[in-house]
């Protein structure tokens, strides 16, 4: 690994404007900036803020300004912890596979957990057209304290509207097409009733992230199976009128509350009100599902073999 990381700042750009994959990107901090050969495919981390313990890292892929979307193609992954006397020794390693069923671009995501918050780095290696991988290398920068709540940290509880508050839905939420069932409770109520929840917080009718509707069809297809034994909420992002509120970038209070800055994010919730689990930007059904089955039968939830 070497001491000063290169990254292409240019393409990392182009794939943040492209896919609009992060609001603010502060999970990563890109180095050198240098143009890629145009046909290389370039990887960009897809995800806010990192925190010491288990983490899920999207990976967006870009190609000729083009973002990949490749089901057979994964990422190895090697880290490296910066600050330690041993910067060039890996620590650990995995591989960021796709998942990308569903939404508007391919999505490649590793696992992984950080011990020690400062500066990490991770070496991407990225299977070319080619043949021949290349590898590409990033400052990861680990915070003990995220702004969003961690795994393992209690859920804020929050009193948002409802269906009570709100019975005409198309005031309550973006979703031209909502499920009542995702606006019965407050999480607040949902951490007194003592029974795993699943909270959304995402704005399908305004996302920049272009993934918050795919995300609640993902929610909606999951809650049949699991609605006896797991409760789901959705969160809207901008107080009604949507449209208004997303141009003034005025947020409902939970955001604030939870400290996210970016949307959407998923939550999974224990009967005891513990975070399980944390997903910023695009999910999937194929990695949801197990992830709730974990949540519904009281298990820790844990990370897929990659």
């Amino acid at each position: 690994m070497p001491d000063k990381l290169s990254w292409k700042v240019l393409a990392g750009v182009a794939l943040f404007m492209v896919l609009a994959l992060s609001a603010c990107g502060q999970g990563a901090t890109p180095a050198t900036p240098t143009v890629p050969p145009a046909a290389e495919r370039i990887p960009v981390l897809a995800v806010s803020e990192l925190a010491v313990g288990p983490n899920r890292l999207p990976f967006g892929v870009l190609q000729s300004g083009t973002p990949v979307n490749d089901p057979e193609l994964s990422l190895g992954l090697r880290f490296f912890y910066l600050d330690g006397p041993e910067p060039t020794r890996m620590q650990s390693e995995t591989t960021a596979t796709y998942h990308g069923e569903g939404l508007p671009f391919g999505l490649y995501v590793g696992y992984t957990t950080f011990d020690r918050p400062g500066a990490w780095g991770v070496e991407i290696s990225v299977p070319q057209a080619s043949g021949v991988a290349t590898l590409t290398s990033l400052r990861l920068d680990v915070l003990k304290d995220p702004a969003a709540p961690a795994v393992g940290a209690r859920a804020v509880p929050s009193r948002n509207l409802t269906a009570r508050d709100v019975p005409d839905l198309s005031r309550l939420t973006s979703d031209a097409t909502p499920d009542p069932d995702f606006y019965q409770l407050t999480v607040a109520e949902a951490m007194a009733a003592g029974k795993p929840f699943v909270v959304t917080f995402s704005t399908p009718g305004y996302c920049q992230t272009a993934v918050c509707a795919p995300n609640m069809q993902v929610l909606k297809r999951l809650k049949p199976t699991f609605q006896d034994r797991v409760n789901f909420i959705h969160i809207e992002v901008y107080p009604y009128p949507f449209g208004e509120s997303f141009q003034a970038q005025r947020y409902v209070p939970q955001m604030a509350e939870w400290g996210l800055r970016t949307e959407p994010w998923t939550f999974l919730i224990d009967a005891n009100g513990i975070i399980q689990a944390r997903y910023e930007g695009g999910v999937t059904f194929a990695e949801l599902a197990p992830a709730l089955e974990q949540l519904a039968a009281g298990q820790p939830v844990t990370f897929p073999e990659t």
